[in-house]
């Protein structure tokens, strides 16, 4: 994803966000006035403003470069070779709005809300250069490495090492997440902003 992408994506999210929020921030200041005082009332997100937001799909929060080295044999009639190649990926972390659920957006009252997150998670498992293959050590036979069965392999265990290893990246995803949500809000006056995860009780 180039930074400009990321950018413009981050805009739109940025948009969307602050038009629900004057929206429902609108509809809570018609309060019930009764026998001289007024009633506080919760309002919750509508369903269409939720749609306009899950329809901004995924949101980066992180991007980790990767390099994985990973081995293969070249089993010959009378000998075998071990070759070691290298592949660069890179991983994206953040969250799908499309799979945030009803109600993650509370409004409670004038300065109060709060907000449940979908998981943080590896976006896009696209993420390997399978072109940028480089022999790190042994034998530099790419013909022999680009053959399918050989390729796929190797590109097979590259990613599952990335993905075991970008694992550790996902608390400071989360913490960016937070932190983004947080300062949309704030933005708006709200003083007291909830933040969770879905997964919260999963850890």
């Amino acid at each position: 994803m180039k930074t400009y992408g990321k950018i413009k994506l981050a805009a739109v999210v940025a948009v969307c966000l602050i038009v629900v929020v004057a929206v429902l921030y609108m509809c809570h200041a018609a309060k019930s006035v009764t026998a001289g005082h007024q009633t506080e009332v919760v309002v919750t997100p509508t369903p269409v403003n939720l749609d306009s937001i899950r329809a901004i799909g995924q949101w980066s929060f992180l991007t980790v470069e990767m390099d994985e080295v990973v081995d293969t044999v070249d089993r010959g009639l009378f000998s075998s070779d071990r070759i070691s190649v290298a592949y660069h990926g890179t991983l994206h972390y953040g969250i799908d709005v499309a799979e945030a659920r009803p109600g993650w957006v509370i409004i409670a009252g004038d300065t109060a809300v709060s907000v449940v997150l979908p998981p943080v998670k590896l976006l896009d498992d696209r993420f390997l250069d399978e072109r940028n293959v480089k022999v790190y050590e042994g034998r530099d036979d790419m013909d022999f490495i680009n053959k399918p069965t050989v390729r796929a392999a190797l590109v097979r265990k590259a990613k599952a090492a990335m993905i075991r290893r970008g694992r550790e990246n996902i608390p400071e995803a989360r913490g960016k997440a937070e932190a983004e949500v947080r300062r949309i809000f704030s933005q708006h006056g709200y003083k007291k902003i909830v933040v969770r995860f879905e997964d919260d009780n999963k850890k």
